[in-house]
């Protein structure tokens, strides 16, 4: 029975109902004094509790898909994660993977000599049209800081969260730095300035980056008074080929949205885990004015069904068990025409949850980094 099915929270709701029934019935045989008659009576009640308890945990798991098998509950999944290239006609072909081992957290800010580890910096990055102030985090590759390059413009790849999202969670949880020093080392990834910041820009509002009318215009912040303002302080690329955005959950979803509104900013994207529609719910309130065009236009599947494709390049990583935007993601895949090109980077099965962002991290850094040049 799957970690998720709907049969298994019967089970185990039925299971509460009958442990809590059988409490109730048994409970007068121990109402005697006594150290048997009270452990009797503790452990109805413990186990009334234990299975109520499993169940609440398991209908929050498969709501919120934090794991989306049980071989990924208990660390037993293996799985290589593969980029397979859509060529428009359906045919795909696999890439290497590259491996996921993980080292020591980098944190670059109590190293001595930037020169020879990057630094990692900790900035808050102003709208100037919109008025936000969000706090970010920004790993500067060595070579910033080596004589040779100090004129050479980097590539940027801006990472966002999920929301609510900790900004610090993309260093302490998601381990950004740490996959980024192996890749480098390893000679996969191109020396790149990485942003860490969370698209949460209204707290506690998700405003799914979206201009909301009369609101807060998050999707603005994001397509370009970020890039604008980086520009005003870092020595990164001149122009859009050298920019790309990716993120995961609302994240992701935030960071296709963006880079197929702001095609002229961004030339990649990556959607981990990510969903498609345009959603409305109790964190979001009403996004779009009442407007149907404003709804449609935050719309993926929408924009690509109605609008004229952007000149972008897209990676999307999705679960075909566990991750509850799959079905989106399958119907948004063959949509996709140039000139805009798309990868996919699809597991058997993965929750919602970092420990399946980790398994595809790796290959997302190296698919991004092979796609943003600083000319």
């Amino acid at each position: 029975m799957e970690l998720t099915s709907t049969g298994l929270i019967s089970l185990l709701f039925l299971a509460a109902v009958g442990v809590t029934g059988a409490t109730v019935f048994l409970w007068p045989r121990f109402a005697g004094r006594g150290i048997r008659p009270v452990l009797s009576r503790i452990g109805l009640l413990l186990g009334s509790q234990l299975t109520l308890t499993l169940a609440m945990v398991a209908a929050i798991n498969s709501y919120f898909l934090f794991y989306g098998s049980w071989g990924e509950l208990l660390g037993t999944q293996q799985e290589n994660a593969q980029v397979r290239h859509n060529d428009g006609a359906g045919a795909v072909s696999p890439a290497n993977p590259l491996g996921r081992s993980l080292s020591g957290l980098v944190d670059s800010q109590h190293r001595k000599d930037p020169a020879k580890y990057g630094q990692l910096e900790n900035i808050s990055i102003p709208g100037v049209r919109t008025g936000f102030n969000q706090h970010a985090y920004v790993l500067l590759p060595s070579e910033y800081f080596q004589p040779r390059f100090q004129k050479h413009r980097f590539p940027v790849a801006i990472m966002l969260t999920g929301y609510p999202g900790s900004t610090r969670s993309l260093i302490t949880r998601l381990k950004l730095p740490d996959f980024v020093h192996k890749g480098v080392a390893a000679g996969h990834l191109a020396p790149t300035i990485y942003v860490m910041i969370t698209p949460t820009v209204a707290p506690p509002r998700d405003t799914e980056c979206t201009d909301v009318p009369a609101g807060p215009k998050a999707a603005t912040y994001f397509g370009q008074d970020v890039p604008e303002a980086l520009a005003g302080s870092y020595r990164v690329a001149a122009n859009r080929n050298g920019w790309g955005i990716m993120g995961d959950s609302t994240g992701g979803y935030c960071a296709a949205k963006i880079a197929m509104m702001f095609s002229d900013r961004y030339s990649a994207a990556v959607n981990m885990s990510g969903h498609f529609h345009a959603i409305k719910d109790m964190t979001t309130g009403d996004l779009w004015g009442g407007s149907p065009t404003v709804r449609n236009e935050n719309d993926l599947l929408w924009r690509i069904q109605h609008m004229p494709p952007p000149p972008i390049s897209l990676l999307i990583t999705s679960a075909e068990k566990g991750e509850r935007s799959y079905p989106q993601a399958k119907q948004f895949i063959p949509l996709v025409r140039p000139p805009m090109q798309l990868d996919t980077l699809i597991l058997k099965s993965g929750g919602h949850n970092y420990q399946t962002y980790g398994e595809v991290f790796p290959s997302v850094l190296e698919w991004m980094s092979q796609h943003l040049r600083a000319e």
